[in-house]
């Protein structure tokens, strides 16, 4: 008799403690969901990386290097700057709103200044900030061996012992196995190097424009 009750006292406490485990084992997977949710919720937002589009770029430039597009302000004395500008957005690359060096067209409007001046232009687009990575990633008195469509090229001269960027041109490509370029004020599709520099200037940066932008979450 008495050993009866004993298997039964401890069948009675294994099945307890079953229960108690089973029971510590649901909550515990409750906890568990509930740090996932809260994680997931209290998640800063990831940056977002996006692709410059060369060829996107370059189609740009070659459509309307004759021509104005006229969803844009443009002028006709100094309109380099602009043009190649709207270049690099076709290629996917955003307006910034950087203060001091904001770049990005106001619809038919007066853009801001380093959307169309080339000097503010190459500062703007060479500048890291919290919102974004640079533009440029490089800029170099000689060609780079990594070149390609949608790059870009200032050229200038030295005034006052310092280069003033006076023009800038966007690579379209390659042709005869030669780089050529697109370019508004003079309008020019798919042109040599040449036909600026350094027969109208004496300064040049080959402006290597970067794969990827990283912008900051908003």
């Amino acid at each position: 008799m008495r050993t009866r009750d004993a298997r039964r006292r401890r069948l009675y406490r294994s099945r307890v403690v079953r229960r108690r485990r089973s029971a510590l084992a649901v909550a515990v997977a409750a906890a568990l969901a509930l740090l996932v949710i809260v994680a997931a919720d209290g998640a800063a937002p990831r940056a977002e990386v996006v692709r410059y589009d060369r060829r996107a770029a370059a189609g740009y430039a070659d459509t309307w290097a004759l021509k104005v597009n006229p969803e844009y302000w443009w002028s006709p004395d100094n309109d380099c700057a602009n043009f190649v500008s709207q270049c690099l957005a076709a290629g996917g690359l955003r307006p910034t709103f950087d203060d001091g060096r904001e770049w990005r067209p106001n619809g038919t409007e007066f853009p801001t200044v380093a959307w169309v001046n080339c000097g503010a232009q190459k500062r703007a687009l060479s500048a890291r900030s919290a919102r974004h990575s640079r533009y440029i990633v490089s800029a170099t008195r000689r060609q780079p061996a990594r070149w390609s469509a949608g790059d870009i090229v200032y050229l200038g001269n030295v005034v006052d012992g310092r280069p003033e960027w006076q023009h800038v041109i966007i690579c379209a490509g390659k042709e005869g196995g030669d780089w050529v370029y697109d370019s508004h004020t003079a309008a020019h599709r798919r042109v040599p190097l040449t036909r600026w520099y350094p027969a109208h200037f004496s300064e040049v940066r080959f402006c290597r424009v970067a794969d990827r932008v990283r912008y900051a979450p908003e």
